[in-house]
Protein backbone atom coordinates (compact mmCIF):
# COMPACT_ATOMS: atom_id res chain seq x y z
CA UNK A 1 0.00 0.00 0.00
CA UNK A 2 1.40 3.35 -1.06
CA UNK A 3 1.46 6.24 1.46
CA UNK A 4 -1.09 8.95 0.74
CA UNK A 5 0.14 12.47 0.04
CA UNK A 6 -0.16 14.84 2.96
CA UNK A 7 -2.60 17.71 2.52
CA UNK A 8 -0.02 20.23 3.71
CA UNK A 9 1.80 22.38 1.19
CA UNK A 10 5.35 22.98 2.37
CA UNK A 11 8.38 24.93 1.28
CA UNK A 12 11.89 23.46 1.36
CA UNK A 13 12.48 25.37 4.61
CA UNK A 14 9.31 23.85 6.12
CA UNK A 15 10.43 20.38 5.05
CA UNK A 16 13.85 20.93 6.63
CA UNK A 17 12.16 21.56 10.00
CA UNK A 18 10.41 18.16 9.97
CA UNK A 19 11.94 15.33 12.01
CA UNK A 20 13.02 12.75 9.40
CA UNK A 21 12.55 9.92 11.92
CA UNK A 22 8.98 10.94 12.73
CA UNK A 23 7.91 12.25 9.33
CA UNK A 24 10.08 10.71 6.61
CA UNK A 25 9.06 11.81 3.16
CA UNK A 26 9.64 13.81 0.02
CA UNK A 27 8.34 17.13 -1.24
CA UNK A 28 6.41 16.64 -4.49
CA UNK A 29 5.34 19.92 -6.12
CA UNK A 30 4.98 21.46 -2.66
CA UNK A 31 3.06 18.56 -1.10
CA UNK A 32 4.66 16.45 1.59
CA UNK A 33 4.51 12.77 0.61
CA UNK A 34 5.20 10.38 3.50
CA UNK A 35 7.68 7.61 2.77
CA UNK A 36 7.46 4.40 4.78
CA UNK A 37 10.38 2.28 5.94
CA UNK A 38 11.62 -0.26 3.45
CA UNK A 39 12.31 -3.96 3.89
CA UNK A 40 15.63 -5.47 4.88
CA UNK A 41 16.15 -6.87 1.36
CA UNK A 42 15.60 -3.37 -0.07
CA UNK A 43 18.39 -2.11 2.18
CA UNK A 44 20.66 -4.99 1.17
CA UNK A 45 20.14 -4.19 -2.49
CA UNK A 46 20.85 -0.46 -1.97
CA UNK A 47 23.91 -1.50 0.05
CA UNK A 48 25.15 -3.69 -2.81
CA UNK A 49 24.84 -0.75 -5.20
CA UNK A 50 26.68 1.49 -2.74
CA UNK A 51 29.49 -1.06 -2.29
CA UNK A 52 30.02 -1.45 -6.05
CA UNK A 53 30.00 2.32 -6.61
CA UNK A 54 32.32 2.90 -3.64
CA UNK A 55 34.79 0.34 -5.02
CA UNK A 56 34.71 2.25 -8.32
CA UNK A 57 35.18 5.62 -6.58
CA UNK A 58 38.19 4.34 -4.62
CA UNK A 59 39.98 3.84 -7.94
CA UNK A 60 38.51 6.93 -9.62
CA UNK A 61 38.84 9.82 -7.11
CA UNK A 62 36.60 12.86 -7.16
CA UNK A 63 33.27 11.26 -6.25
CA UNK A 64 30.94 11.42 -3.26
CA UNK A 65 28.33 8.70 -2.71
CA UNK A 66 25.39 8.85 -0.31
CA UNK A 67 22.72 6.35 0.68
CA UNK A 68 19.58 6.38 2.80
CA UNK A 69 17.55 8.99 0.93
CA UNK A 70 19.90 12.00 0.82
CA UNK A 71 17.97 15.17 0.02
CA UNK A 72 18.16 16.48 -3.53
CA UNK A 73 16.41 19.76 -4.38
CA UNK A 74 15.20 19.17 -7.92
CA UNK A 75 13.05 22.31 -8.05
CA UNK A 76 11.89 24.99 -5.62
CA UNK A 77 8.99 22.73 -4.60
CA UNK A 78 10.46 19.25 -5.16
CA UNK A 79 12.74 17.39 -2.76
CA UNK A 80 13.65 13.81 -3.57
CA UNK A 81 15.75 11.25 -1.72
CA UNK A 82 17.28 8.61 -3.98
CA UNK A 83 18.20 5.29 -2.40
CA UNK A 84 21.75 5.90 -3.62
CA UNK A 85 23.18 9.07 -5.12
CA UNK A 86 26.61 9.73 -6.62
CA UNK A 87 27.97 13.20 -7.34
CA UNK A 88 31.25 14.84 -8.17
CA UNK A 89 32.90 15.94 -4.91
CA UNK A 90 32.84 19.57 -6.03
CA UNK A 91 29.02 19.46 -5.71
CA UNK A 92 28.96 17.95 -2.21
CA UNK A 93 26.77 20.07 0.11
CA UNK A 94 28.16 20.62 3.60
CA UNK A 95 25.49 22.57 5.46
CA UNK A 96 22.53 21.52 7.55
CA UNK A 97 18.83 21.63 6.74
CA UNK A 98 18.12 23.06 3.29
CA UNK A 99 21.82 23.93 2.87
CA UNK A 100 22.74 20.28 3.46
CA UNK A 101 20.62 19.09 0.55
CA UNK A 102 22.05 18.74 -2.93
CA UNK A 103 21.19 21.47 -5.44
CA UNK A 104 19.82 19.63 -8.46
CA UNK A 105 19.89 15.93 -9.18
CA UNK A 106 22.73 13.57 -8.37
CA UNK A 107 24.97 12.79 -11.35
CA UNK A 108 23.81 9.20 -10.83
CA UNK A 109 20.53 8.57 -9.00
CA UNK A 110 19.52 5.04 -8.01
CA UNK A 111 16.01 4.06 -6.96
CA UNK A 112 15.18 0.57 -5.70
CA UNK A 113 11.53 -0.41 -6.04
CA UNK A 114 10.04 -0.84 -2.58
CA UNK A 115 6.95 -2.77 -1.53
CA UNK A 116 4.66 0.26 -1.70
CA UNK A 117 6.00 1.77 -4.93
CA UNK A 118 4.81 1.31 -8.47
CA UNK A 119 7.19 1.15 -11.39
CA UNK A 120 5.28 4.08 -12.92
CA UNK A 121 6.07 6.21 -9.85
CA UNK A 122 9.76 5.36 -10.09
CA UNK A 123 9.79 6.12 -13.81
CA UNK A 124 8.31 9.54 -13.04
CA UNK A 125 11.09 10.12 -10.48
CA UNK A 126 13.71 9.02 -13.02
CA UNK A 127 12.40 11.59 -15.48
CA UNK A 128 12.47 14.26 -12.74
CA UNK A 129 16.12 13.42 -12.00
CA UNK A 130 17.01 13.67 -15.69
CA UNK A 131 15.20 17.01 -16.06
CA UNK A 132 17.10 18.30 -13.02
CA UNK A 133 20.46 17.40 -14.55
CA UNK A 134 21.18 13.72 -13.78
CA UNK A 135 23.42 12.03 -16.34
CA UNK A 136 22.33 8.54 -15.37
CA UNK A 137 19.42 6.99 -13.44
CA UNK A 138 19.14 3.36 -12.44
CA UNK A 139 15.75 2.00 -11.35
CA UNK A 140 16.05 -1.46 -9.86
CA UNK A 141 13.09 -3.83 -9.68
CA UNK A 142 13.87 -6.68 -7.27
CA UNK A 143 10.58 -8.44 -8.10
CA UNK A 144 11.54 -8.81 -11.77
CA UNK A 145 15.32 -8.99 -11.17
CA UNK A 146 15.70 -6.13 -13.64
CA UNK A 147 17.47 -2.81 -13.79
CA UNK A 148 16.24 -0.01 -16.04
CA UNK A 149 18.86 2.50 -17.18
CA UNK A 150 17.67 6.01 -18.06
CA UNK A 151 19.97 8.48 -19.83
CA UNK A 152 19.18 11.90 -21.30
CA UNK A 153 17.46 12.93 -23.32
CA UNK A 154 15.15 9.92 -23.59
CA UNK A 155 17.08 6.65 -23.72
CA UNK A 156 15.86 3.63 -21.75
CA UNK A 157 17.49 0.20 -21.51
CA UNK A 158 16.17 -2.79 -19.57
CA UNK A 159 18.83 -5.12 -18.18
CA UNK A 160 18.20 -8.53 -16.66
CA UNK A 161 20.24 -10.57 -14.19
CA UNK A 162 22.47 -12.13 -16.85
CA UNK A 163 23.29 -8.75 -18.45
CA UNK A 164 26.28 -6.51 -17.75
CA UNK A 165 25.71 -3.01 -16.39
CA UNK A 166 28.24 -0.37 -17.40
CA UNK A 167 28.68 3.20 -16.22
CA UNK A 168 28.56 4.75 -19.67
CA UNK A 169 30.36 8.06 -20.23
CA UNK A 170 29.69 9.15 -16.62
CA UNK A 171 31.55 6.23 -15.02
CA UNK A 172 34.06 4.96 -17.59
CA UNK A 173 35.42 1.57 -16.65
CA UNK A 174 32.56 0.69 -14.27
CA UNK A 175 30.88 -2.61 -14.99
CA UNK A 176 29.26 -5.46 -13.12
CA UNK A 177 26.82 -8.23 -13.80
CA UNK A 178 23.30 -7.14 -12.87
CA UNK A 179 23.04 -10.34 -10.80
CA UNK A 180 25.69 -8.89 -8.42
CA UNK A 181 23.20 -6.23 -7.35
CA UNK A 182 20.68 -8.85 -6.23
CA UNK A 183 23.13 -11.23 -4.53
CA UNK A 184 22.96 -11.44 -0.72
CA UNK A 185 26.18 -12.02 1.19
CA UNK A 186 27.27 -15.66 1.24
Amino acid sequence: MQPRPDTRHLSLDDAARLDPDREPGELDAGRWVPVTRNTWSHGELAGNVYALLRAYALHHPGWSIAINDPGAKLEATTLRGPDVGMIRKSRRPTGTGVEGWLDGAPDLAVEVKGDGQSFAELTRKAIEYLRAGASLVWVIDPDQLELVVFTPPDHVRVLRSEDVLDGGPLLPGFSCRVAELFAPLP
